[in-house]
């Protein structure tokens, strides 16, 4: 009834009181997830209605609310309909907040229960409940505050019990991290009195006189920007090397995947090969020259510092910024932050040529080449579903006032920056303009708002340029290969290569071959010859994927990836 009834149930409350005595009376963790997500703790979905909890930019939990006839409730910072809320483009306090597990020895994930702000050690696995936000403290420069995802503070008094219903930092919510030798692990002392962090199962405290070890996992999807605090330059796939110099993270050379191995990250350019600590680029991972552990600088530049094997940090050296260890202390040069990798995508229209912005401000689909003048940044707006197309040069894409042109002149208050998105057969797009017509590209290379109805020189391709190498993720964890088969509910991640094809299918590869649909419906990762897939784009950081038999691609919680929904779901969303 509840999955699909025609209305929402009027009192959530008396939903939460029932599924709060059904987890008493059943012990088991799996089906307490299974149970919560499918009434509404996380996401509750019929046919055409949605009704998402979500977390604001600090964290807090933002009221669920009833997405669009598609399924898609707005926004969601790389994280599915489940998860936090997605903070919008530039958002300069962002990269200064850092979403984490926390593992304890027992390899248990600190747990914060919606239910009377309980805390807990028992999380199997890395999901909202178990997402900590680490903020910043600037009044107290080497301290932080864990924020959970109830927008309530960690915080400890002198006897050692611990809670998280505290609404604003103060002292007892400021808490040292110490790290072991080697890095990895983590310990947290409170500032206030000393002592320190400990959890096992439902014992919570701080009150242990000795460091208690936890194992810290960065909670974001591991595609990211990366830039040097102290040079205000963003790293890239250069000449044989990542290197700092670029203003704007523009292009797929900018993308960097932070590749998770025993609590350590590599960082994997976008051709698909890893940083060495020396600055050399490795085909292959190589654990004593390849993994950097993660530590968190607070002080007047919050930032992360990656340590290498041998205790040395990562910095950026001479006129290109080379990326490479040097120094074993952390200053300004060795902090970097991390930031969402917005999709950047070519338009390609019914003339098979490419909007461009080449030859001036106005917008002209006449290039047969892909240069940093046809590549744009597609960035969701949340309080209208719509989308904004931003150029290299921080413009967007406007409606001219004069003969209903396009011009890369708009800024974001700019209501006519904004395009409603239609998807067509075969993966095109409309573009519905402010006012109430289509965008149309004539046979010459013109692109102007004046369709009344789609046909074909309304259409375009959307073609994603920096994500040639992808990872999926939905509500049930991220897509990876586990025991032979391809699963989607991993705590783990494998990169997969993305490739276009010109009639604007992808194909999507791993090192044992190809996506493909097997006879049941389900994806299988061993392929032998490419097979087609459209992308769409549905939300800030979610698409869905369509397979050759015109179905989505959907996830189950027992990690099972099917191409067999008819209409776009929440399960059918998946974050890359």
């Amino acid at each position: 009834v509840i999955q699909r009834g025609p209305t929402l149930p009027k009192p959530p409350c008396l939903i939460y009181c029932c599924v709060w005595r059904f987890r008493d009376r059943f012990c088991q963790e799996q089906l307490k997830e299974h149970f919560l997500s499918t009434i509404g703790l996380v996401s509750l979905a019929s046919h055409h209605t949605k009704f998402v909890d979500k977390m604001d930019q600090n964290g807090g939990v933002i009221p669920g609310r009833v997405a669009n006839g598609n399924g898609v409730a707005g926004s969601t910072n790389g994280h599915g309909p489940s998860k936090p809320q997605q903070p919008q483009a530039g958002d300069p306090d962002e990269s200064l907040k850092w979403r984490v597990g926390l593992r304890n020895a027992s390899g248990k994930f600190l747990t914060a229960e919606p239910f009377g702000f309980k805390l807990n050690a028992s999380g199997a696995s890395l999901k909202m409940r178990q997402t900590w936000v680490l903020v910043p403290d600037p009044e107290h420069p080497s301290t932080v505050c864990l924020k959970s995802h109830l927008n309530r503070f960690l915080s400890t008094d002198k006897d050692g019990l611990v809670s998280c219903s505290s609404e604003e930092a103060g002292p007892e919510t400021r808490f040292i991290i110490e790290y072991a030798g080697d890095g990895v692990q983590w310990a947290l002392k409170s500032a206030q009195h000393g002592l320190y962090f400990s959890g096992e199962e439902d014992r919570v405290k701080c009150f242990s006189k000795a460091p208690v070890w936890w194992t810290c996992q960065l909670a974001l999807h591991p595609q990211v920007h990366v830039k040097n605090l102290n040079r205000g330059r963003y790293l890239r796939l250069g000449s044989g090397e990542i290197s700092a110099d670029r203003v704007n993270p523009w292009g797929a050379e900018s993308l960097i995947t932070l590749m998770k191995r025993d609590g350590r990250v590599a960082i994997r350019a976008s051709d698909g090969r890893y940083l060495a600590r020396g600055g050399e680029l490795l085909d292959r991972l190589d654990e004593a020259e390849s993994l950097f552990s993660i530590q968190v600088h607070c002080g007047p530049c919050p930032g992360l510092a990656f340590k290498d094997s041998a205790g040395r940090f990562l910095t950026n050296i001479g006129a290109t910024g080379t990326s490479k260890t040097k120094n074993q202390t952390v200053s300004k040069d060795e902090l970097f932050v991390l930031e969402d990798s917005y999709p950047q995508i070519a338009v390609k229209a019914f003339n098979g040529r490419y909007a461009s912005i080449k030859q001036g401000q106005d917008l002209n689909a006449n290039q047969s080449d892909i240069d940093v003048t046809e590549t744009y940044q597609l960035e969701f707006h949340a309080a209208s579903g719509k989308w904004r197309f931003r150029t290299k040069d921080d413009k967007f894409w406007k409606l001219s006032t004069v003969g209903n042109g396009i011009s890369a002149t708009g800024d974001s208050r700019d209501q006519s920056t904004l395009f409603a998105m239609e998807y067509q057969p075969k993966g095109r797009v409309a573009l519905k303009c402010s006012n109430g017509s289509y965008l149309s590209a004539k046979k010459l290379g013109a692109v102007n708002a004046t369709g009344s109805e789609v046909k074909s020189e309304e259409q375009f391709q959307l073609v994603l340029l920096n994500r040639p190498i992808v990872v999926f993720r939905c509500d049930f964890g991220f897509v990876g290969i586990k025991n032979g088969r391809l699963e989607c509910n991993l705590v783990s991640y494998d990169a997969f290569n993305l490739e276009v094809s010109d009639s604007g299918f992808y194909h999507i590869r791993g090192s044992e071959g190809f996506w493909c649909v097997q006879a049941d419906g389900s994806i299988s990762f061993k392929g032998e010859r490419p097979e087609e897939f459209l992308l769409e784009f549905r939300s800030r950081s979610c698409v869905a994927i369509q397979a050759s038999n015109g179905c989505y691609v959907r996830g189950e919680q027992n990690g099972t990836m099917r191409a067999d929904a008819d209409e776009i779901r929440a399960a059918c969303l998946w974050e890359y």
